[in-house]
């Protein structure tokens, strides 16, 4: 009598054995290109603006990521206080807003100074990334004072060029 265990052996056996049939009448050239891997000397990483950019950007935005997490694990935790559910939401609400501003600083600076750009706000500290090969003091200063308008506080920020 043939059950489903019999049945998946013999299939699985048949598939085995149509292999090595498969295997051993092949030729040896046949064999040996597909197993040797294509040697290439020619190795070169080409790096562009947008490449560093996106890192950056992928970086943070696992970091962020990261946090919403532990925050919502927090919000939805059954053992933490009242207050440590209303600082995790607050935080949530402030990487949120943080994340919205990021967006808008960059395309400012996109229309305004049309450069590529990469924003990260963390509390006071604004940094501003820029790919740019020439360092420029003017065009650092013009980017912290654009920046500044947008907030009514003061903000510590830094103008970083690659």
């Amino acid at each position: 009598m043939i059950n489903k265990q019999n049945l998946w052996f013999v299939l699985l056996f048949s598939i085995i054995l149509v292999l090595s049939i498969f295997y051993i009448s092949m030729n040896e050239s046949d064999i040996t290109s597909l197993t040797k891997m294509p040697q290439t000397d020619d190795t070169t990483l080409v790096v562009n603006e947008s490449t560093e950019l996106v890192a950056l950007r992928v970086q943070s935005d696992e970091e962020d990521l990261e946090t919403m997490n532990e925050l919502q694990n927090i919000l939805l935790s059954e053992t933490a206080s009242s207050i440590e559910k209303n600082d995790a939401f607050n935080s949530l609400l402030e990487l949120s807003s943080n994340k919205g501003m990021e967006q808008e600083l960059e395309k400012m600076i996109k229309d305004d100074f049309s450069l590529e750009s990469f924003v990260k706000i963390n509390g006071n500290n604004i940094t501003i990334v820029i790919i740019s090969k020439e360092h420029d003091f003017a065009l650092a200063n013009n980017l912290i004072r654009a920046t500044q308008a947008k907030f009514k506080e003061y903000k510590y920020i830094t103008v970083k060029f690659n």
